[in-house]
């Protein structure tokens, strides 16, 4: 009979980027905040796309466009420690908005979607690109044929499968 393998000798379910001569490492978000990314993105991904949206897509719609303050809260409980860390450093916001919607992505969408959408910047924040949105979809489509009832994924264990990474790095 096969036995599966320690998850911890190969799956690393942390986000390492890369901001001049340091390299952050957001810690996963916790189940609660990664529902609620998904919620944003699938709301804002068929808002765009000028998709008709129902009852609950509406008041889903309603939580997408967040005014500075609710951006501002979404961005520390996504990067956790690493808010007060870019903050010490003295990050300039643009920098920090990016680590950001970068780390959103990576957890509403998966690790290939958020390299894509991190190194699509020329010089200013942007909303994610067209060819990121699509892989955003691809990424719910495939959420949903798995026969998931909510929605949810299991984009943590893809993640460390994307990345190939091949063990555990502090």
């Amino acid at each position: 009979m096969a036995q599966f393998r320690n998850l911890d000798e190969f799956f690393d379910p942390t986000l390492k980027l890369p901001v001049g001569s340091k390299t952050y490492v957001i810690p996963p978000a916790d189940a609660e905040t990664g529902l609620l990314c998904q919620r944003l993105m699938h709301a804002s991904m068929a808002a765009e796309a000028g998709a008709d949206v129902d009852e609950e897509g509406l008041n889903q719609l309603a939580q997408v466009v967040l005014d500075d303050e609710e951006e501002k809260d979404l961005y520390q409980r996504i990067l956790g420690p690493v808010w007060d860390e870019l903050f010490a450093d003295k990050v300039d916001w643009p920098v920090i908005q990016h680590v950001g919607s970068t780390a959103l992505i990576w957890v509403a969408a998966g690790l290939d979607a958020a390299v894509k959408h991190w190194e699509s910047v020329s010089g200013e924040v942007s909303t994610p690109n067209r060819e990121t949105r699509r892989a955003m979809a691809a990424a719910a489509r495939s959420t949903r044929a798995r026969g998931s009832a909510t929605g949810t994924s299991q984009t943590s264990s893809r993640r460390g499968k994307a990345a190939g990474s091949p063990g555990k790095t502090s």
